[in-house]
């Protein structure tokens, strides 16, 4: 982001930071105050989203609002950084950091946030979490979603390098299904859709970020 000519918009000193929607110095009274403002318009605040997935929309306004109140969301399309289907904790996290600060990079927002989905490996079998990362221009905060065994034959194919999305498409015949109910609805007969499991992971990582946690963090 590009500070070249702005000003903090609490005391007007050269700003440093992009935080809670506004640029500010590094000075904890104006960050403070910052925070105080934009805590009392929560409704005007606006959340960027990594994705262009109206899934992950979606489930981040649903995540948000239930956490923190009426929030704008805005989809925006970027680059995760990492492999089409990530494995392992350390990939998936990466790629949702990355979609998180680089949608930040790209709107003027209060948070921005990353959701990814990979592979786990647990003993001989291979677990489907979603990672998602709030960022708020300073730190970031982590939430995993449930998670559920991929079937062999998908797991196979995504270790060869396919993106399981279309892997599941053949088997269901659904098409874009990740944009939709995504393999786990397929599995579930829509009792867990994608959707759930993003929205879950948004949850988690805003705990952090609820006032009354705040101290813990």
């Amino acid at each position: 982001m590009d500070f070249k000519n702005k000003k903090c918009e609490i005391c007007g000193k050269k700003a440093e930071i992009f935080l809670f929607g506004r640029f500010l110095c590094k000075n904890e009274k104006c960050i403070e105050e910052a925070k105080k403002l934009s805590m009392a318009r929560h409704k005007l605040r606006i959340v960027a989203v990594g994705s262009t997935n109206p899934v992950k929309i979606e489930a981040v306004k649903e995540g948000f609002e239930k956490v923190l109140g009426a929030v704008e969301v805005i989809g925006v399309d970027v680059i995760s950084g990492v492999s089409s289907h990530p494995i392992g904790l350390e990939e998936t996290y990466l790629g949702a950091l990355n979609r998180a600060k680089n949608a930040f990079e790209k709107v003027q927002c209060t948070y921005a946030v990353g959701i990814e989905a990979g592979l786990i490996k647990v003993g001989e079998h291979y677990i489907d979490i979603h990672i998602c990362v709030v960022f708020d221009g300073v730190n970031e905060t982590v939430g995993l979603s449930q998670g559920f065994e991929y079937p062999k034959i998908v797991a196979e194919k995504v270790l060869e390098g396919i993106e399981g999305g279309k892997i599941a498409e053949e088997i269901s015949g659904i098409k874009d299904i990740g944009k939709n109910i995504g393999l786990i609805g397929y599995l579930t007969d829509n009792n867990i859709t994608r959707k759930d499991l993003c929205r879950e992971s948004v949850i988690m990582a805003l705990i952090p970020r609820m006032i009354k946690n705040a101290h813990l963090y």
